[in-house]
């Protein structure tokens, strides 16, 4: 229990009296007259006001919560008094963890007998990892308002931030809707190594498919049609070097890449592909080998959970190979890197071109948005000349670095690569679509 400001109020006006004593005697004794009035009304105020066991307090929040959203936290206030009385007028704060972000600090709110208030404030984490929750303190001012009386919630719980789950989940809902509506598992014709059926010959087919069998029976025509496997093999590898610790839009390279790779590997699980994952930096980190079911997913998530990028600079070459004779058979390979400098770019470049013809080398970039404003941007007349200069030099740069990246990929290209480039808001969304055209396509 801790003194109010009208506690502390009424005891500076008691000691007016006591300072006025010494000019005039009889100010003493009503200085003192206060002091025994203000001592009872500390004392009835105190047996009037609500006992804390009254109140109980409830934190609810989920023990996984999503890196770079917004993750809801709950906490409900009961007060266990009979109803009537008066509302109590309370200030309530939640220990979060230290590196998470909070939208709301404190509370203020009204909490009458024999109701229930419910406070909701959201955390924005930054960073994978495990944190701790501290106590919930509310305090609430006394019958009189000359103290706060505070009730800490033993509420001291551990969660963890994994990656975009609330991601992965919406990707769930919408992979089973296209199943139900039959978009998932539908036969794709088209060049594949299943035999799917015959059909007439029509000019722009080709000539490579006519079964000549089939024509010399039919007296015409026909070709043999193909559906795509089905259960392919997918290999995601997720670059934690150094190109992948910096920052872009609120989370690091590798977080971007790691949501990205995760909403791959479960649009490869739900189509029955054997999904595997691999993070490297300057050694292996972290490989799963590609296996079938839905029940992967969550070793996947707990394996990926703890893993951080590296000051390092990986051997590509080297390490691509590594995971490539790891491979029992032809793999669609999607790296998941980036190009922000010359040297790294080119070793990138070398390793994956190396991973061609035995395997389907895919490699999945980050585009900085900033980078091409800048690139794009134009300097103001009215700009002063040490400004105008500084921006003339950011916008050389920034466009040396796209044609660097530019010619990077189509490198990439011309040596059988596939390329996918894409802003980190969107890199998800077009890498599960990227992934459904080569299944579709029977590119494996």
């Amino acid at each position: 229990m801790t003194a109010s400001r009208r506690l502390y109020l009424l005891l500076v006006l008691a000691m007016v009296p006591l300072i006025a004593s010494a000019f005039y005697n009889d100010t003493a004794k009503i200085g003192l007259a206060l002091d025994v009035v203000i001592l009872i009304a500390a004392i009835i105020d105190m047996q009037l006001t609500t006992s804390k066991k009254l109140i109980s307090i409830e934190r609810i929040v989920e023990d996984r919560l999503s890196i770079g959203r917004d993750n809801e936290v709950q906490i409900k206030i009961t007060h266990g008094g009979a109803a009537g009385g008066n509302a109590l007028k309370c200030q309530l704060k939640d220990d979060t963890p230290q590196d998470i972000n909070k939208d709301i600090e404190r509370f203020e709110f009204d909490l009458a007998p024999g109701t229930t208030a419910q406070v909701k404030y959201k955390l924005f984490p930054a960073r994978r990892g495990s944190y701790s929750f501290g106590f919930v303190s509310l305090r609430y001012r006394s019958f009189l308002g000359l103290f706060w009386r505070e009730v800490r919630a033993r509420g001291q719980v551990r969660v963890k931030v994994y990656s975009d789950l609330k991601a992965l989940h919406d990707l769930s809902v919408k992979l089973a809707h296209s199943s139900e509506q039959g978009e998932l598992h539908q036969r794709k014709r088209g060049q594949g190594t299943d035999f799917a059926s015959l059909r007439e010959y029509a000019v722009g087919d080709d000539a490579k498919a006519i079964d000549w069998n089939a024509t010399a029976r039919r007296d015409r025509p026909v070709l043999r049609t193909y559906e795509a496997e089905q259960e392919q093999r997918l290999l995601v590898l997720v670059d934690a070097g150094r190109m992948m610790v910096s920052d872009l839009e609120g989370l690091t390279r590798f977080d971007r890449a790691l949501n990205a790779a995760l909403c791959l590997a479960l649009t490869g699980l739900t189509h029955n592909d054997q999904v595997g994952i691999g993070i490297f930096a300057d050694k292996p980190l972290l490989y799963l080998p590609p296996k079938r079911g839905k029940t992967y997913m969550n070793r996947i998530l707990e394996s990926t959970f703890a893993v951080q990028p590296q000051m390092v600079e990986p051997d590509y070459a080297s390490i691509l190979a590594y995971f490539a004779q790891a491979q029992k058979g032809r793999s669609l390979m999607v790296v998941l890197s980036d190009l922000t400098d010359p040297v790294g770019s080119q070793s990138l470049l070398s390793g994956m071109a190396n991973l061609a013809p035995r395997h389907l080398p895919f490699c999945v970039t980050l585009k900085d948005r900033q980078v091409q404003q800048i690139a794009q941007s134009t300097v103001p007349s009215e700009v002063k000349t040490r400004e105008a200069m500084e921006s003339i030099y950011k916008r050389a740069i920034a466009i040396d670095l796209l044609n660097q990246r530019e010619l990077a990929l189509s490198v990439l290209t011309k040596r059988g690569c596939l390329v996918l480039d894409a802003p980190p808001q969107e890199l998800s969304d077009r890498l599960v679509d990227k992934y459904i055209q080569v299944k579709a396509r029977g590119k494996l």
